[in-house]
């Protein structure tokens, strides 16, 4: 008597172990799509953060900017900009609290090509120094905007809302 599998066990066992295998890896693709949608999450709630960190630090610099905000633009790029005075005013009478040739360009960042903004309620969320306020596409009586961002394949999506309190909050 022979000792051994059989052609057909070892086909059935190579099967599930293909089945399996193959499982893993596509529950693998859409594990790493999330990851990659929480980071991007994670890197707007971070500029925006930025921005208002910068606009709190120039109460102690001599002359200060006009502010400082984050530009959005389709398809997945943000601006960090520094709000500058048209004419060189030093209370920015003149400003108007969005991204135009007048800022200085203080950091672009994108994000990953796998996600992208699917609906932007806003284009500029801008601190101005020194408590700092906060201007929503240059005006400061808009209470609150989302940003939404979901990946190329449509499966995953997240939203981060700014309040004209300066409150950044993932949803």
């Amino acid at each position: 008597m022979k000792k051994g599998f059989s052609l057909t066990e070892l086909l059935v066992v190579f099967a599930v172990i293909g089945i399996l295998s193959s499982g893993l890896v596509i529950y693998n693709r859409a594990t790493e799509r999330q990851i990659i949608i929480f980071k991007e999450q994670a890197k707007i709630m971070s500029a925006i953060q930025k921005a208002k960190s910068l606009a709190l630090a120039t109460f102690i610099q001599q002359e200060a900017p006009c502010g400082y905000g984050v530009h959005f633009a389709e398809p997945n790029i943000m601006i960090i900009f520094k709000e500058l005075s048209p004419s060189g005013d030093a209370n920015c009478s003149d400003v108007d609290n969005i991204y135009t040739s007048n800022a200085e360009n203080f950091e672009e960042i994108n994000l990953d090509k796998v996600v992208k903004f699917s609906s932007l309620e806003l284009k500029d969320v801008v601190f101005t120094p020194p408590e700092p306020k906060v201007f929503i596409d240059g005006t400061d009586t808009r209470n609150e905007a989302l940003i939404k961002i979901k990946t190329t394949d449509n499966k995953g999506e997240k939203i981060i809302k700014v309040t004209n309190a300066g409150q950044i909050t993932a949803q």
